[in-house]
Protein backbone atom coordinates (compact mmCIF):
# COMPACT_ATOMS: atom_id res chain seq x y z
CA UNK A 1 0.00 0.00 0.00
CA UNK A 2 1.46 3.37 -1.00
CA UNK A 3 0.83 6.72 0.69
CA UNK A 4 -2.12 7.64 -1.51
CA UNK A 5 -3.82 4.31 -0.92
CA UNK A 6 -3.32 4.60 2.82
CA UNK A 7 -4.87 8.05 3.05
CA UNK A 8 -7.78 7.16 0.79
CA UNK A 9 -8.51 4.18 3.02
CA UNK A 10 -8.41 6.40 6.05
CA UNK A 11 -10.74 8.94 4.49
CA UNK A 12 -13.23 6.58 2.89
CA UNK A 13 -13.32 4.40 5.99
CA UNK A 14 -14.30 7.29 8.21
CA UNK A 15 -10.99 7.09 10.05
CA UNK A 16 -12.24 3.89 11.64
CA UNK A 17 -8.77 2.42 11.98
CA UNK A 18 -7.72 4.98 14.59
CA UNK A 19 -8.91 4.87 18.20
CA UNK A 20 -7.87 8.47 19.02
CA UNK A 21 -6.96 11.57 17.02
CA UNK A 22 -3.20 11.51 17.67
CA UNK A 23 -0.43 9.01 17.01
CA UNK A 24 2.41 10.65 18.91
CA UNK A 25 2.73 8.72 22.15
CA UNK A 26 3.72 10.19 25.49
CA UNK A 27 7.33 9.56 26.43
CA UNK A 28 7.21 6.22 28.24
CA UNK A 29 9.30 5.71 31.34
CA UNK A 30 9.46 1.92 31.20
CA UNK A 31 12.03 0.74 28.64
CA UNK A 32 10.20 -2.52 27.95
CA UNK A 33 8.03 -3.32 24.97
CA UNK A 34 5.52 -6.19 25.05
CA UNK A 35 3.71 -7.69 22.04
CA UNK A 36 0.85 -10.18 22.37
CA UNK A 37 0.27 -12.20 19.19
CA UNK A 38 -3.04 -14.08 19.12
CA UNK A 39 -3.44 -16.88 16.57
CA UNK A 40 -7.20 -17.14 16.24
CA UNK A 41 -8.65 -20.55 15.48
CA UNK A 42 -6.69 -22.85 17.79
CA UNK A 43 -3.45 -24.01 16.17
CA UNK A 44 -2.18 -27.57 16.56
CA UNK A 45 0.58 -27.39 19.15
CA UNK A 46 1.52 -31.03 18.59
CA UNK A 47 2.33 -30.16 14.98
CA UNK A 48 4.29 -27.01 15.86
CA UNK A 49 6.34 -28.11 18.87
CA UNK A 50 6.49 -31.80 18.03
CA UNK A 51 6.99 -34.26 20.92
CA UNK A 52 8.81 -36.74 18.70
CA UNK A 53 10.56 -38.36 21.68
CA UNK A 54 7.33 -39.35 23.43
CA UNK A 55 6.94 -43.15 23.08
CA UNK A 56 3.28 -42.81 22.10
CA UNK A 57 3.75 -39.98 19.60
CA UNK A 58 4.04 -41.90 16.35
CA UNK A 59 1.19 -44.34 16.92
CA UNK A 60 -1.11 -41.60 18.25
CA UNK A 61 -0.57 -39.11 15.45
CA UNK A 62 -0.60 -41.67 12.65
CA UNK A 63 -0.59 -39.87 9.30
CA UNK A 64 0.35 -36.64 11.10
CA UNK A 65 3.58 -38.00 12.61
CA UNK A 66 6.59 -36.07 11.29
CA UNK A 67 9.78 -37.79 10.21
CA UNK A 68 12.35 -36.97 12.83
CA UNK A 69 14.79 -35.88 10.12
CA UNK A 70 12.40 -33.08 9.09
CA UNK A 71 12.28 -31.49 12.54
CA UNK A 72 14.48 -28.86 14.16
CA UNK A 73 15.45 -30.75 17.31
CA UNK A 74 15.42 -28.72 20.53
CA UNK A 75 16.14 -31.59 22.91
CA UNK A 76 15.58 -35.35 23.11
CA UNK A 77 11.80 -34.94 23.27
CA UNK A 78 10.77 -31.86 21.30
CA UNK A 79 11.47 -30.44 17.87
CA UNK A 80 10.07 -27.54 15.88
CA UNK A 81 8.04 -28.17 12.74
CA UNK A 82 9.93 -27.60 9.48
CA UNK A 83 8.06 -24.36 8.82
CA UNK A 84 9.38 -22.91 12.07
CA UNK A 85 13.01 -23.47 11.05
CA UNK A 86 13.82 -19.71 11.11
CA UNK A 87 13.25 -19.76 14.88
CA UNK A 88 16.33 -21.94 15.28
CA UNK A 89 18.38 -18.73 15.34
CA UNK A 90 16.36 -17.47 18.33
CA UNK A 91 16.87 -20.79 20.10
CA UNK A 92 20.62 -20.60 19.61
CA UNK A 93 20.68 -17.01 20.89
CA UNK A 94 18.81 -17.92 24.07
CA UNK A 95 15.73 -15.94 22.94
CA UNK A 96 13.07 -18.66 22.50
CA UNK A 97 10.88 -20.40 25.06
CA UNK A 98 8.55 -23.08 23.69
CA UNK A 99 5.65 -23.54 26.09
CA UNK A 100 3.70 -26.81 25.89
CA UNK A 101 0.71 -28.55 27.49
CA UNK A 102 -0.63 -25.05 28.16
CA UNK A 103 -4.31 -24.08 28.27
CA UNK A 104 -6.73 -21.41 29.43
CA UNK A 105 -8.21 -22.04 32.90
CA UNK A 106 -11.62 -23.12 31.56
CA UNK A 107 -12.48 -26.22 29.57
CA UNK A 108 -14.22 -25.35 26.34
CA UNK A 109 -13.99 -26.20 22.66
CA UNK A 110 -15.79 -23.04 21.61
CA UNK A 111 -13.72 -20.47 19.71
CA UNK A 112 -15.88 -17.68 21.12
CA UNK A 113 -15.52 -18.74 24.74
CA UNK A 114 -11.86 -19.71 24.42
CA UNK A 115 -10.83 -16.41 22.88
CA UNK A 116 -12.93 -14.47 25.40
CA UNK A 117 -11.12 -16.15 28.31
CA UNK A 118 -7.68 -15.74 26.78
CA UNK A 119 -8.28 -12.06 26.02
CA UNK A 120 -10.00 -11.04 29.26
CA UNK A 121 -7.57 -13.00 31.43
CA UNK A 122 -10.22 -14.38 33.77
CA UNK A 123 -11.28 -17.98 34.39
CA UNK A 124 -14.68 -17.96 32.70
CA UNK A 125 -16.21 -16.73 29.43
CA UNK A 126 -18.16 -13.85 30.99
CA UNK A 127 -17.58 -11.51 33.89
CA UNK A 128 -15.18 -8.84 32.64
CA UNK A 129 -15.60 -5.87 30.33
CA UNK A 130 -11.84 -5.17 30.35
CA UNK A 131 -9.12 -7.06 28.49
CA UNK A 132 -6.01 -8.05 30.41
CA UNK A 133 -3.76 -5.83 28.27
CA UNK A 134 -5.92 -2.83 29.13
CA UNK A 135 -5.77 -3.76 32.82
CA UNK A 136 -2.00 -4.02 32.43
CA UNK A 137 -1.91 -0.42 31.19
CA UNK A 138 -4.14 0.59 34.10
CA UNK A 139 -1.79 -1.14 36.57
CA UNK A 140 1.53 0.15 35.24
CA UNK A 141 2.84 3.46 36.57
CA UNK A 142 4.31 6.39 34.68
CA UNK A 143 3.56 7.36 31.10
CA UNK A 144 2.51 4.35 29.02
CA UNK A 145 0.47 3.62 25.92
CA UNK A 146 -0.87 0.77 23.83
CA UNK A 147 -1.83 0.03 20.25
CA UNK A 148 -3.74 -2.69 18.44
CA UNK A 149 -2.34 -3.72 15.08
CA UNK A 150 -5.69 -5.10 13.97
CA UNK A 151 -8.76 -4.34 11.90
CA UNK A 152 -10.68 -3.50 15.08
CA UNK A 153 -10.08 -3.25 18.79
CA UNK A 154 -9.25 -6.73 20.15
CA UNK A 155 -10.90 -7.65 23.39
CA UNK A 156 -7.53 -7.91 25.14
CA UNK A 157 -7.06 -4.11 24.82
CA UNK A 158 -10.68 -3.12 25.52
CA UNK A 159 -11.21 -1.04 28.64
CA UNK A 160 -11.07 2.45 30.13
CA UNK A 161 -7.40 3.07 29.36
CA UNK A 162 -7.31 4.87 26.01
CA UNK A 163 -5.42 2.99 23.30
CA UNK A 164 -5.03 3.34 19.55
CA UNK A 165 -5.54 1.03 16.60
CA UNK A 166 -3.81 0.81 13.25
CA UNK A 167 -4.72 -1.44 10.35
CA UNK A 168 -3.99 -1.39 6.61
CA UNK A 169 -6.91 -1.75 4.22
CA UNK A 170 -7.27 -1.83 0.47
CA UNK A 171 -9.83 0.62 -0.90
CA UNK A 172 -8.05 2.19 -3.84
CA UNK A 173 -5.85 5.27 -4.39
CA UNK A 174 -6.30 9.00 -4.83
CA UNK A 175 -4.02 11.63 -6.34
CA UNK A 176 -2.02 14.31 -4.53
CA UNK A 177 -4.34 17.14 -5.62
CA UNK A 178 -7.29 15.38 -4.02
CA UNK A 179 -5.29 14.82 -0.83
CA UNK A 180 -4.46 18.51 -0.76
CA UNK A 181 -8.12 19.46 -1.00
CA UNK A 182 -8.93 17.00 1.77
CA UNK A 183 -6.25 18.54 3.97
CA UNK A 184 -7.78 21.99 3.50
CA UNK A 185 -11.27 20.64 4.18
CA UNK A 186 -10.25 18.83 7.37
CA UNK A 187 -8.22 21.79 8.62
CA UNK A 188 -11.45 23.55 9.59
CA UNK A 189 -12.71 20.55 11.57
CA UNK A 190 -11.19 20.18 15.05
CA UNK A 191 -11.80 16.43 15.17
CA UNK A 192 -11.11 15.32 11.60
CA UNK A 193 -8.04 17.50 11.11
CA UNK A 194 -6.21 15.79 13.97
CA UNK A 195 -7.11 12.37 12.67
CA UNK A 196 -6.10 13.20 9.13
CA UNK A 197 -2.69 14.37 10.33
CA UNK A 198 -2.44 11.30 12.55
CA UNK A 199 -2.98 9.01 9.58
CA UNK A 200 -0.26 10.72 7.60
CA UNK A 201 2.18 10.54 10.51
CA UNK A 202 1.48 6.87 11.13
CA UNK A 203 2.01 5.98 7.48
CA UNK A 204 5.37 7.74 7.55
CA UNK A 205 6.33 5.25 10.24
CA UNK A 206 5.15 2.06 8.53
CA UNK A 207 6.38 2.99 5.05
CA UNK A 208 4.95 2.44 1.58
CA UNK A 209 5.59 -1.25 0.98
CA UNK A 210 2.71 -3.61 0.12
CA UNK A 211 0.50 -4.43 3.08
CA UNK A 212 -2.10 -7.11 3.66
CA UNK A 213 -4.86 -7.90 6.11
CA UNK A 214 -4.57 -9.92 9.28
CA UNK A 215 -5.41 -13.34 7.86
CA UNK A 216 -2.47 -15.73 7.97
CA UNK A 217 -3.68 -17.53 4.84
CA UNK A 218 -3.38 -14.27 2.88
CA UNK A 219 0.30 -13.87 3.70
CA UNK A 220 -0.30 -10.88 5.94
CA UNK A 221 1.93 -11.82 8.87
CA UNK A 222 5.29 -10.39 7.82
CA UNK A 223 4.14 -6.93 6.64
CA UNK A 224 1.97 -6.44 9.69
CA UNK A 225 4.75 -7.48 12.06
CA UNK A 226 7.12 -5.08 10.29
CA UNK A 227 4.57 -2.29 10.61
CA UNK A 228 4.17 -3.08 14.30
CA UNK A 229 7.93 -2.85 14.78
CA UNK A 230 8.14 0.55 13.08
CA UNK A 231 5.54 1.90 15.48
CA UNK A 232 6.95 0.25 18.60
CA UNK A 233 10.60 1.10 18.12
CA UNK A 234 10.07 4.86 18.30
CA UNK A 235 11.77 6.46 21.28
CA UNK A 236 8.32 7.46 22.51
CA UNK A 237 6.58 4.41 21.06
CA UNK A 238 3.88 2.43 22.86
CA UNK A 239 4.72 -0.07 25.59
CA UNK A 240 2.04 -2.55 24.59
CA UNK A 241 0.86 -3.93 21.25
CA UNK A 242 -1.71 -6.57 20.34
CA UNK A 243 -1.50 -8.32 16.98
CA UNK A 244 -3.79 -11.08 15.71
CA UNK A 245 -3.93 -13.48 12.80
CA UNK A 246 -6.80 -15.74 11.81
CA UNK A 247 -6.83 -18.95 9.77
CA UNK A 248 -5.52 -21.56 12.25
CA UNK A 249 -8.64 -23.76 12.46
CA UNK A 250 -7.33 -26.80 10.55
CA UNK A 251 -10.26 -29.21 10.45
CA UNK A 252 -9.26 -30.67 7.07
CA UNK A 253 -6.13 -31.28 5.00
CA UNK A 254 -3.77 -30.04 7.69
CA UNK A 255 -0.77 -31.76 6.14
CA UNK A 256 2.77 -32.41 7.27
CA UNK A 257 6.05 -30.95 5.95
CA UNK A 258 5.13 -28.31 3.38
CA UNK A 259 1.41 -28.84 4.05
CA UNK A 260 -1.22 -26.22 4.82
CA UNK A 261 -0.41 -25.81 8.52
CA UNK A 262 3.33 -25.99 8.01
CA UNK A 263 3.08 -23.17 5.47
CA UNK A 264 1.19 -21.07 7.99
CA UNK A 265 3.85 -21.80 10.60
CA UNK A 266 6.49 -20.72 8.09
CA UNK A 267 4.66 -17.40 7.64
CA UNK A 268 4.56 -16.98 11.40
CA UNK A 269 8.28 -17.68 11.77
CA UNK A 270 9.13 -15.32 8.92
CA UNK A 271 6.98 -12.60 10.47
CA UNK A 272 8.54 -12.98 13.91
CA UNK A 273 12.06 -12.84 12.51
CA UNK A 274 11.16 -9.81 10.36
CA UNK A 275 9.78 -8.12 13.47
CA UNK A 276 13.03 -8.81 15.35
CA UNK A 277 15.12 -7.40 12.50
CA UNK A 278 12.96 -4.28 12.14
CA UNK A 279 13.08 -3.55 15.88
CA UNK A 280 16.89 -3.18 15.60
CA UNK A 281 18.31 -1.79 18.87
CA UNK A 282 14.84 -1.64 20.45
CA UNK A 283 14.74 -5.46 20.34
CA UNK A 284 16.96 -5.53 23.44
CA UNK A 285 13.96 -4.59 25.63
CA UNK A 286 11.20 -6.36 23.72
CA UNK A 287 9.21 -9.47 24.64
CA UNK A 288 6.77 -11.25 22.31
CA UNK A 289 4.22 -13.83 23.45
CA UNK A 290 2.39 -16.02 20.92
CA UNK A 291 -0.75 -17.87 22.07
CA UNK A 292 -3.94 -19.42 20.76
CA UNK A 293 -7.29 -20.17 22.43
CA UNK A 294 -6.86 -23.95 22.57
CA UNK A 295 -4.98 -26.84 21.03
CA UNK A 296 -6.28 -29.56 18.72
CA UNK A 297 -7.24 -33.18 19.19
CA UNK A 298 -4.30 -35.52 19.61
CA UNK A 299 -5.55 -37.90 16.89
CA UNK A 300 -6.34 -36.79 13.32
CA UNK A 301 -9.97 -36.81 12.20
CA UNK A 302 -11.50 -38.41 9.13
CA UNK A 303 -10.80 -35.42 6.87
CA UNK A 304 -7.03 -35.41 7.52
CA UNK A 305 -7.34 -32.54 9.94
CA UNK A 306 -7.71 -32.04 13.67
CA UNK A 307 -10.66 -30.88 15.73
CA UNK A 308 -10.96 -28.49 18.67
CA UNK A 309 -8.93 -29.70 21.62
CA UNK A 310 -7.62 -28.49 24.96
CA UNK A 311 -3.93 -27.99 25.76
CA UNK A 312 -1.50 -26.79 23.14
CA UNK A 313 1.68 -24.82 22.61
CA UNK A 314 2.84 -21.22 22.51
CA UNK A 315 6.02 -19.17 22.41
CA UNK A 316 7.75 -16.49 24.46
CA UNK A 317 10.44 -14.68 22.50
CA UNK A 318 12.99 -12.02 23.34
CA UNK A 319 16.38 -11.24 24.87
CA UNK A 320 14.86 -10.82 28.35
CA UNK A 321 14.45 -14.59 28.59
CA UNK A 322 16.75 -16.26 31.06
CA UNK A 323 17.61 -18.88 28.43
CA UNK A 324 16.08 -20.87 25.60
CA UNK A 325 13.93 -23.62 27.05
CA UNK A 326 11.01 -25.96 26.45
CA UNK A 327 8.73 -25.06 29.36
CA UNK A 328 6.37 -27.93 30.09
CA UNK A 329 5.19 -30.30 32.76
CA UNK A 330 4.78 -32.87 30.03
CA UNK A 331 1.81 -35.21 30.72
CA UNK A 332 2.61 -37.75 28.00
CA UNK A 333 0.57 -39.00 25.06
CA UNK A 334 -0.38 -42.53 26.07
CA UNK A 335 -4.10 -43.25 26.25
CA UNK A 336 -4.34 -42.90 30.02
CA UNK A 337 -2.69 -39.48 29.93
CA UNK A 338 -5.02 -37.84 27.39
CA UNK A 339 -7.63 -35.38 28.59
CA UNK A 340 -11.08 -36.91 28.07
CA UNK A 341 -9.36 -39.60 26.03
CA UNK A 342 -8.74 -37.28 23.07
CA UNK A 343 -6.69 -34.16 23.90
CA UNK A 344 -3.28 -33.24 25.24
CA UNK A 345 -3.79 -32.81 28.99
CA UNK A 346 -3.33 -29.24 30.30
CA UNK A 347 -0.66 -28.86 32.98
CA UNK A 348 0.19 -25.14 32.66
CA UNK A 349 -2.14 -22.13 32.90
CA UNK A 350 -1.82 -19.43 30.23
CA UNK A 351 -1.97 -16.83 33.01
CA UNK A 352 1.11 -18.33 34.68
CA UNK A 353 3.09 -17.85 31.48
CA UNK A 354 1.78 -14.32 30.94
CA UNK A 355 2.59 -13.37 34.53
CA UNK A 356 6.15 -14.58 34.11
CA UNK A 357 6.64 -12.75 30.83
CA UNK A 358 5.15 -9.49 32.13
CA UNK A 359 7.17 -9.61 35.33
CA UNK A 360 10.34 -9.79 33.26
CA UNK A 361 9.26 -7.18 30.73
CA UNK A 362 8.09 -4.52 33.20
CA UNK A 363 9.39 -5.57 36.63
CA UNK A 364 5.85 -5.99 37.99
CA UNK A 365 5.14 -7.51 41.39
CA UNK A 366 2.92 -10.58 41.98
CA UNK A 367 0.34 -8.27 43.52
CA UNK A 368 0.24 -6.09 40.42
CA UNK A 369 -0.06 -9.15 38.19
CA UNK A 370 -2.97 -10.46 40.26
CA UNK A 371 -4.76 -7.21 39.42
CA UNK A 372 -4.03 -7.75 35.73
CA UNK A 373 -5.51 -11.26 36.01
CA UNK A 374 -8.31 -11.08 38.62
CA UNK A 375 -8.99 -14.29 40.50
CA UNK A 376 -5.55 -15.71 39.70
CA UNK A 377 -4.03 -15.38 43.18
CA UNK A 378 -3.45 -19.14 43.30
CA UNK A 379 -1.72 -19.18 39.91
CA UNK A 380 1.99 -18.67 40.38
CA UNK A 381 3.78 -17.03 37.49
CA UNK A 382 6.64 -18.71 35.66
CA UNK A 383 9.01 -16.14 37.11
CA UNK A 384 12.14 -18.14 36.38
CA UNK A 385 11.42 -17.81 32.68
CA UNK A 386 12.83 -14.28 32.48
CA UNK A 387 16.03 -12.60 33.65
Amino acid sequence: MNRRTFVSNMCLGGLATFGSPVVNFAQVKQPGRFVFVLLRGGFDGLAAAVPYGDPAYRSLRGVFAFDEADLIALNDTFGLAPGLAPLRDLWQRGELAVVHAMAIPYRTRSHFDGQAILETGIDRPVGSSDGWLNRLLQTMTGDRSGIAIAAGMPRSLTGPFDVQTWSPTQLGAVDDEYLGRLALLYRSDQVLHGRFEAAMQQQNLVGEEPMAGGGARRGGITPLMQAAARILKQDAGPNIAAVEFSGWDTHANQGLTGGALDRLLAQLAEGLMAFRAEMAQAWANTTVVVMTEFGRTARPNGTRGTDHGTAGAGFVIGPQLARSVVLSDWPGLHDGALFEGRDLKPTLDTRAVLKGALAGAFDLTPGQLDRVFPGSNGVRGTYGLMK
